[in-house]
């Protein structure tokens, strides 16, 4: 009985996919019962400064950030057991880049340090800034989230009427 409930626990977490709303109400959960009960954020942004930190030993890290910054990618692999699909293909981008990997490589990594620069000089990345402050009650935190959404609706309406 009780090996027959460890299966089908199983495959309802590793094999068939997940609902959008119990990823987002579980990671909503998480974010606010680690504010609520330690009093601490959960952010990528801080993660990184604090794994850096362990890195060139320059001021404190707190060991459970980046346990958190090597649970994302690994979180994603676990996820995807049984259902390998690996591809370098990313739609319009590639058209953008002409299909180029390098193209692709230089354009990501561009937009990978204006990201983290952006991140640090406004005190927390967007998921971050959304997660923990909607969860918290940061009306700040709601205009901002909406202000995200609307950039990244424009944005992308952009990049869709360039290429098309």
């Amino acid at each position: 009985m009780f090996l027959r409930f460890l299966n089908q626990t199983g495959l309802i977490l590793f094999v068939s996919g997940w609902h959008w709303l119990a990823a987002g109400l579980g990671l909503g959960l998480t974010a606010l019962g680690l504010a609520w009960f330690t009093g601490k954020r959960l952010g990528v942004t801080g993660g990184f400064a604090d794994a850096c930190s362990a890195v060139t030993k320059s001021g404190s890290s707190s060991g459970w950030k980046i346990w958190f910054l090597v649970g994302l990618p690994l979180g994603g692999l676990v996820s995807t057991i049984g259902n390998w699909s690996w591809t370098l293909a990313y739609g319009q981008f590639d058209a953008l880049t002409y299909g180029d990997i390098w193209y692709k490589a230089i354009g990501l990594f561009l937009c990978g340090i204006l990201i983290g620069f952006s991140a640090r000089w406004a005190g927390g990345c967007t998921s971050g800034n959304t997660i923990m402050g909607v969860a918290l009650g940061s009306k700040l935190a709601v205009l901002a989230t909406l202000a995200f959404l609307a950039a990244g609706i424009l944005v992308t309406n952009i990049l869709f009427k360039a290429v098309m």
